[in-house]
């Protein structure tokens, strides 16, 4: 079921006239403050009436406007909410991303090539049509690491361990190579380094485990020495992290433009720590940094000759839900 433009931007003011009615702002304090029992509830007023499990029991529901920032989409199993915030002093245009699933949902590692995972490389929004990606974001890039023979981290792609090799934990070099690591039913955890053992992820049931880092939040607690030790330059900053199971949060910040000059990991680690993460971990960013709804790149990445541009070619994107409302092949990016 899909909802007309005037329906939707009815739905919006009637929820925001209720939302300014009996709440303040937040303020900058308030995101600092400790996590409350706030952000652990799914928030439903941009959408139609939903069920008790918050989401439709039919067919999709989708809004997009790029103008104001604001995408929505929701289905009988996921719901998700964008919205592109900016701030003047530090100068920062970024993407929050909260992600609602049923049980047993979560997101995964989509290759473009399955036969050639880390050799076969497509533009990132090219990849998410190719296989109907509801929501996804870049991933690690791990295949540059392997294709040029560098240390690439601990990996594994659907349960299949790919790389075993990693560097010990707190050492200087960035990235750290700690791990994110997703289980088949949603579960998300973070590792250091050296933590586990490929052998290890394997037995726990693991489907995928990213190496990038550094880890950015873990049982709830910021990473702190890490985030004074790697990486204080600004540019374009992605992370993904997890409330609680069935509950994730991703956040792009976009850098290097007219509108944003970036930001560096701490400000990334604090903005999803705020946004309620129990864990969160630290993406690829710069030229690799994207975010992709419905098969359409949302941040502006910009080419040489400072026209927009996708992200880079990468083998592999993030993703999670499937649908046939995802843009088409030879659709605007």
């Amino acid at each position: 079921m899909r909802f007309t433009r005037a329906a939707v931007s009815a739905l919006l003011c009637a929820a925001m006239l209720l939302l300014f009615a009996g709440c303040p702002p937040r303020t900058a304090a308030a995101a600092e403050a400790d996590l409350t029992e706030d952000v652990l509830i799914p928030d439903t007023a941009d959408f139609p009436e939903l069920n008790a499990s918050g989401f439709l029991d039919d067919g999709e529901f989708i809004y997009q406007d790029a103008a104001e920032g604001v995408w929505r989409y929701c289905s009988d199993a996921l719901r998700i909410t964008i919205d592109r915030r900016t701030s003047e002093k530090p100068k920062l245009m970024w993407y929050e991303a909260h992600i609602w699933t049923a049980p047993g949902e979560g997101f995964r590692m989509i290759a473009h090539d399955a036969e050639k995972r880390m050799k076969s490389l497509q533009y990132p929004y090219k990849i998410a049509r190719e296989n109907r990606t509801v929501f996804a974001i870049n991933g690690d890039f791990a295949h540059m690491r392997i294709s040029k023979k560098m240390k690439v981290g601990i990996l594994l792609r659907n349960g299949e361990v790919l790389s075993s090799r990693t560097y010990a934990h707190n050492r200087g070099a960035f990235p750290n190579l700690d791990n994110l690591a997703i289980y088949p039913d949603g579960l998300m955890e973070v590792y250091w380094s050296d933590e586990r053992t490929a052998a290890d992820y394997v037995e726990m049931g693991v489907r995928d485990v990213l190496a990038f880092g550094p880890v950015l939040v873990r049982d709830g607690e910021l990473n702190k020495p890490a985030l004074k030790k790697y990486a204080t330059s600004k540019a374009q900053r992605v992370g993904i992290g997890m409330v609680s199971k069935g509950h994730y949060v991703a956040v792009l910040a976009e850098g290097r433009t007219k509108d944003a000059k970036g930001a560096d990991i701490a400000w990334l680690a604090e903005q999803m720590r705020g946004m309620g993460c129990s864990c969160a971990f630290n993406l690829d960013g710069g030229q690799s940094a994207c975010m992709l709804f419905l098969g359409r790149q949302l941040n502006q990445d910009t080419n040489k000759l400072g026209n927009r541009a996708s992200a880079r070619k990468a083998a592999e994107i993030l993703g999670i839900g499937t649908s046939e409302a995802v843009a088409k092949e030879n659709d605007p990016f």
